[in-house]
């Protein structure tokens, strides 16, 4: 469990499955208020101000096809979602925040590769309702 800095919200990574050799992959649940139909990877970090929580959201299950992971935003208050650049045959971590920016890496671990990327958090327009839990 992750809680946030200022103990307002705690995130939580629940076993999902495993891709053949490789990585584990989670469902994730904010103050107990699961993210229906999406799957996680290891890391998480939350804002300081405790406003976002960062993401490393997975596109695919299929050992041939993955990974493909991608950052995403999560706002708990309003319970919407902002995803970012899509990492084919990668990972995306190393999420920091910097004032109103949020830094993270895209790796290919295959090739060798880790590209830095720096968004600006005023600049992200894509947000998005997270969907109900169904079941």
């Amino acid at each position: 469990m992750l809680d946030s800095p200022n103990g307002q919200f705690h995130a939580n990574l629940t076993f999902a499955g495993e891709i053949r050799f490789g990585p584990i992959y989670y469902t994730l649940n904010i103050n107990g208020r699961e993210l229906a139909k999406r799957i996680f990877g290891d890391p998480l970090l939350w804002s300081p101000d405790s406003k976002l929580l960062a993401a490393q959201e997975w596109l695919t299950t299929e050992y041939g096809a993955g990974p493909i992971t991608r950052a995403v935003l999560i706002d708990p208050t309003t319970w919407r979602i902002a995803t970012l650049k899509v990492a084919e045959k990668g990972f995306a971590e190393s999420f920091q925040f910097s004032g109103s920016t949020f830094i993270y890496r895209k790796v290919f671990t295959a090739r060798g590769e880790r590209i830095e990327l720096e968004v600006d958090l005023n600049s992200i327009h894509n947000w998005v309702n997270i969907e109900p839990i169904t079941k």
